[in-house]
């Protein structure tokens, strides 16, 4: 099959109906609309800590984090945010923790930060950099798929953004579609996520007897 590619970024209307399906359905439509199956979903490291806020959809906007390394570089906040503020939204802030002492140790994604950058059109995050304070996070309105949660952090640095991150086996790019819900994030091109959306539409529309329609009839039998 030829896939459609475009530079068009969905219309709202097209991101709400993306919204009703579900992350495995539109992996399915994406391997449809290429022609092969795609490994670009989240392994069992990142979890959904706010199953209540629903799903997202939104384009990917990148940053590493070091966590505990006070002599990493230390990018100006203000200048990340401002980046952050021009590009195309919805938005998803996809963060990759970088400390070299890694491990998971400490937190650096907080309420301040789930405020601010919520103001700047960010409606998830995905997240290899733990949580701090998640009740305070999920009032914030923020939805987050992360690695864990910590009581503090270090010396947290902001050293890279604007450039291609690695978060739950899966490398994202600025401006990917970023689509995540109970079970995880997926990663979809932003040039086919039309096709993929019409795709899921055209299989969900489509008549026929499904597998559980057999196997829950009365009379099944293996034969």
């Amino acid at each position: 099959m030829e896939t459609v590619v475009t530079d068009e970024h969905l219309s709202a209307d097209e991101l709400e109906a993306m919204r009703g399906f579900s992350a495995d359905a539109l992996l399915s439509a994406r391997a449809a609309v290429e022609g092969f199956i795609s490994e670009d979903f989240t392994d069992q490291s990142i979890r959904c800590f706010s199953p209540d806020l629903g799903h997202v959809a939104g384009y990917a906007v990148t940053s590493e984090w070091t966590t505990m390394d006070p002599e990493s570089p230390d990018l100006d906040f203000l200048d990340y945010y401002e980046w952050i503020e021009s590009r195309p939204g919805p938005k998803v802030a996809v963060m990759r923790d970088v400390d070299p002492r890694g491990g998971l140790r400490t937190a650096s994604f907080g309420s301040m930060q789930a405020r601010t950058i919520r103001r700047l059109g960010v409606i998830g995050v995905l997240s290899s950099v733990g949580i701090q304070k998640p009740h305070l996070v999920r009032e914030a309105g923020m939805p987050v798929w992360s690695t864990g949660v910590a009581p503090a952090h270090g010396p947290y640095h902001l050293v890279r953004y604007a450039a291609p991150v690695v978060v739950g086996s899966v490398r994202w790019e600025p401006g990917d579609l970023v689509f995540a819900d109970v079970t995880g994030a997926i990663r979809i091109p932003a040039g086919i996520a039309g096709a993929v959306l019409e795709r899921a539409q055209a299989d969900a529309a489509a008549p026929g007897t499904s597998y559980f329609d057999v196997v829950d009839a009365p009379d099944f039998t293996v034969a």
